[in-house]
Parts: structure tokens; C-alpha cells; sequence
């Protein structure tokens, strides 16, 4: 954990511990399963529950349900009436909202009264990769809290590597001389990263799903689990797409040698990102992951080669 997770973290519990910590919490970062696991280090101290231990009366969950990853109304208001009821091991209750920017206006409506006046001795946390897709009066009655993992945490060598051969790519790309000699092997270089980085992000997914639902004591229903899985490959692919954004304008900014040159592909450099995030927005309505894939990585070609 970053030194500044850490520290917010740490002054959360310092509010806690003198009755000031507000009980609406907005986790917010890229990671969903790191702002989980930085949720239960404070949830742990609430309700007074070792490290280990994942399951507790008066700890309650609301998670997203089916492929759609849609928090349905009937289950906010399940979890409303089981806040409503009186604590089983104490006066103080904690319900974790996961992916709570996948409420729909039903839901979120019905979660407003309980975030406005909850119950007594309750803490509410709502952890998203995506706050700006709440309602907006969601987030305004939350204290944000902003957790990023540090830069260790998240190193994958294996995405190092890609990261290597891709900006090898853009680098032939600008090379007109190269270019000139051999126009086809681009291409096939193309679609030979879109199809290491589509089995990057399943192999990623597939570890981190493994060891998460390990690490459930409870375990979830079909349509949750559906969801969790879903949302924690989207999370993977998100984190992926970010690095090759960061990458790419790192590359080109700090391999340009001449103003000309900087300006010149700078302008390519735009559409390149601009592409990428219209093309990071699609995915998010269930675009067809390949696809888009290999739609982005033609366009670059094209931006890329142009004179």
C-alpha cells in the first residue's frame, strides 16, 4: 500500500476513534480489489474483527448482480432493512456497496434516504473505479477518499514486456525509411499485440479472480459471482488500457528530438489517446473486447504511418 493510502486510511481511523468519522465513505481508485482490501482495514477496527476474518452479523454486503453487473432495487432495499434492525455483536454496523456506480436511478434513489439520515452507530462504504458515474447527489452527501495503490504494487512484468514491443511498433511506425522497405510487417505486428494483450488481460483476470474468491469466507451467488468476476477483469482491462495511454505519451514526449518533430507527432499523439479513450468508454457498454481491440491498433497504424 502506497504512503498515502496508508495515511488516509490511518486518519480515518483516528476520526473513528474520536466519534468524528463522517458515515458516508466514497472509496474511490483504479483497483476495485485493492479499495476492498483498504475498506476492511477500517471496517476491521469498527467492528473489531481480525485480519483474517472476512464475515461478520453485522457486516453486510451489496454487490452488483448477473453479466449487466447491475445492483438491482430489491437488494438495496434488503440491505436497507437488515441496517434497520438492531446490531447483533454491538451498536455499530458497516455495509460495503461494491462497484456502486453500477446502481441504476431505482436503486440509488432508494440507498439516498439511508445515506442522508442512516441508522445509528452505521457506516456506509461505497467503493467505484468510476465515481462520476453516480448520481451526483450520491456523491455529495460522501467524503471521498482517493486510494491508489503504489507504483510496486502494480507492476506485472509481463505487461512491462508488451509495453516494450508496442512502443518497438510505434517506433518502426514513425520510421519512414523502414516503412518504405516493408509496410506489411506493421500490420501483422498489429494484430499480434492485440492478440497478446487480449490473453494478457485474461490470464491477469483469471489469477487475480482465483486468489479473490479464495479469499471470500462467504460464498457468492451465481449472479454476484458472475458480476464480481466480470467487474475484476474490467478492472484489469481499465489498468491495462492506462498504461498504454501513460506509455504512449511518455514515449513520444521523451524521444522527440527537434520542436518539428514534437509537434508533428504530438498532433498524432492526440488522436492516438482520444481514440483510445472513445474506445475505453465502448468497452464499458459491452463492446466486444477483440474487436475494439483491433479496431484501436489499425487506427494507430494509420495515425502512426501517416506523413
Amino acid at each position: 500500500m502506497s504512503s498515502v493510502a496508508q495515511e488516509r486510511l490511518e486518519s480515518l481511523s483516528q476520526r473513528f476513534q474520536t466519534d468524528r468519522l463522517h458515515h458516508g465513505l466514497l472509496f474511490r481508485g483504479d483497483n476495485l480489489l485493492f479499495l476492498e482490501k483498504s475498506a476492511k482495514q477500517l471496517y476491521g477496527e469498527i467492528l473489531k474483527i481480525g485480519e483474517e476474518t472476512t464475515d461478520h452479523p453485522d457486516l453486510f454486503h451489496l454487490r452488483p448482480t448477473g453479466k449487466a453487473r447491475i445492483i438491482t432495487v430489491e437488494k438495496t432495499r434488503a440491505l436497507m432493512t437488515d441496517l434497520y434492525r438492531s446490531g447483533h455483536q454491538g451498536n455499530k454496523k458497516v455495509a460495503i456497496i461494491h462497484e456502486a456506480d453500477r446502481m441504476r436511478k431505482e436503486a440509488a434513489n432508494a440507498f439516498l434516504k439511508t445515506l442522508e439520515e442512516p441508522p445509528s452507530g452505521t457506516f456506509l462504504f461505497l467503493l467505484t473505479t468510476r465515481p462520476y458515474s453516480m448520481l451526483p447527489t450520491i456523491r455529495s452527501r460522501t467524503l471521498l477518499v482517493r486510494l491508489e495503490e503504489s507504483s510496486s504494487e502494480k507492476e506485472n512484468q509481463e505487461l512491462v514486456n508488451w509495453l516494450n514491443n508496442y512502443t518497438n511498433w510505434i517506433e518502426l511506425l514513425l520510421d519512414r525509411q523502414k516503412l518504405k522497405q516493408d509496410r506489411v510487417s506493421p500490420v501483422f505486428m498489429a494484430y499480434g499485440l492485440v492478440e497478446s494483450l487480449t490473453a494478457l488481460i485474461k490470464s491477469t483476470a483469471d489469477e487475480i479472480t482465483k486468489e479473490a474468491l479464495s479469499n471470500l469466507t462467504k460464498e457468492l451467488e451465481d449472479k454476484e459471482k458472475d458480476a464480481y468476476e466480470s467487474g475484476l477483469r474490467r478492472g484489469v482491462r481499465s489498468h491495462m488500457l492506462k498504461e498504454i495511454s501513460d506509455n504512449t505519451r511518455t514515449f513520444i514526449t521523451q524521444n522527440e528530438r527537434t520542436s518539428a518533430d514534437l509537434d508533428r507527432n504530438g498532433q498524432k499523439l492526440a488522436r492516438v489517446i482520444s481514440k483510445l479513450e472513445k474506445m475505453t468508454g465502448l468497452l464499458e457498454v459491452n463492446l466486444k473486447e477483440d474487436s475494439a481491440l483491433e479496431d484501436f491498433f489499425l487506427s494507430s497504424l494509420r495515425i502512426w504511418s501517416a506523413k
